[in-house]
């Protein structure tokens, strides 16, 4: 029997012969209801301020199959991203690694301003400075001072995504949000983000050294 339980702006949905998962319930100033399964497999029901628990219980339950299939598919990717590092650890040794590390990133530094230059020039805009860093769940992000920062990790990918990341960045310039017309600035610039966007969804944890 498949159950859905309430308790603490959680949900939790049940499954036949399988563990069960847990949602989490985000109100944020949205209109829309929406579902999001991170790279953890951990998932959350984005719902309005206002938004009724109710309606999220229904809309979890229509994408009951599609929220197990993706918690399945992060947990199968996590399984291999530990084989990846053990693989790795065994590759190189620690200094080794380090030494690569800092290689990629000197590169980084010389490469991401003259993408970063040669887009906004398309743009219009202009930002303060360039920050390489190498975040493990973030690719990039825009402050509101125009501090553009980018993960090094990104010099690993095919050189269209690294663009699309960039992109993606400084169009935040304009527009600080993902609204629709943030996308479709992004598509302006790069009609095929969406193939970037996806790739580096789908392969953005092979990016290590």
């Amino acid at each position: 029997m498949n159950l859905l339980k309430s308790k603490e702006e959680q949900l939790e949905l049940s499954y036949t012969g399988r563990e069960n998962i847990l949602c989490r319930i985000v109100r944020s100033k949205r209109k829309s209801y929406g579902i999001v399964v991170d790279e953890n497999g951990e998932v959350t029901i984005r719902i309005p301020l206002r938004g009724s628990l109710v309606t999220a219980r229904k809309l979890a339950e229509e994408k009951r199959d599609w929220i197990y299939e993706k918690v399945n598919l992060q947990e199968q990717r996590r399984r291999m991203r530990e084989e990846q590092e053990k693989e790795r650890d065994r590759k190189y040794t620690p200094e080794q690694k380090e030494g690569i590390e800092r290689r990629y990133r000197q590169a980084a530094k010389e490469y991401f301003p003259k993408r970063a230059e040669y887009y906004a020039g398309i743009l219009g805009v202009t930002y303060e400075r360039i920050r390489i860093a190498g975040q493990k769940t973030r690719w990039g992000s825009c402050s509101r001072s125009g501090t553009l920062s980018f993960n090094w990790k990104l010099m690993l990918a095919p050189p269209m995504v690294l663009d699309y990341v960039v992109v993606h960045e400084l169009c935040h310039i304009k527009e600080m949000n993902h609204s629709p017309r943030f996308w479709k600035l992004v598509e302006e610039i790069m009609p095929d983000y969406k193939e970037y966007r996806k790739w580096l969804k789908e392969n953005g944890n092979t990016l290590q050294l």
